[in-house]
């Protein structure tokens, strides 16, 4: 991603991008996970979401909308677990790294299950609720439709309707 659109500092962006910049920057700040991620997503994808400035900032508020949405839905290592199947899906190998990183870190998944998750393997011993939202994750990334109605039930069950969603 950065190679071909690497970071460019504030002064040089036009006016329009300098909001986006600055709004982003805001939005990371808050919802930052851990040290250095303001940065290092300013320096990676907000290049991406400058091209398209108002759309960046869009997309902005809905990652942190949509987070502060499903607060309580389910726990971080669900969040993870689902984050690392996805970005691994669609080799997405920066983002991969840090949120592996950032889960064996905090202490949200061992460094074998991350591994395992990332090299496209089923994990071994993930708790109820992350065996689920691993096996949710990968049916809609890799079947393209609805879920089975088995896992349908079994999702709402466990993270309700909204975290479901």
């Amino acid at each position: 991603m950065s190679s071909r659109l690497p970071p460019v500092p504030r002064e040089e962006l036009d006016s329009e991008q300098q909001k986006a910049y600055d709004h982003f920057r805001a939005s990371a700040s808050r919802n930052a996970p851990h040290p250095g991620a303001v940065d290092r997503a300013t320096n990676t994808l907000f290049p991406v979401l400058a091209v398209l400035p108002r759309t960046g900032s869009l997309n902005v508020d809905l990652l942190a909308t949509l987070e502060q949405e499903t607060t309580g839905y389910f726990s971080e290592a669900v969040r993870e677990v689902v984050s690392l199947v996805a970005t691994t899906f669609f080799k997405s190998d920066y983002v991969t790294r840090i949120h592996s990183l950032m889960a064996v870190q905090l202490g949200l998944l061992s460094q074998a299950q991350a591994d395992a998750i990332t090299e496209g393997r089923d994990p071994a011993d993930l708790s109820a609720d992350c065996r689920l939202a691993y096996r949710c994750a990968k049916h809609l990334l890799e079947t393209r439709g609805p879920l089975t109605q088995e896992l349908w039930d079994e999702c709402v069950e466990s993270f309700q309707l909204e975290g479901t969603i």
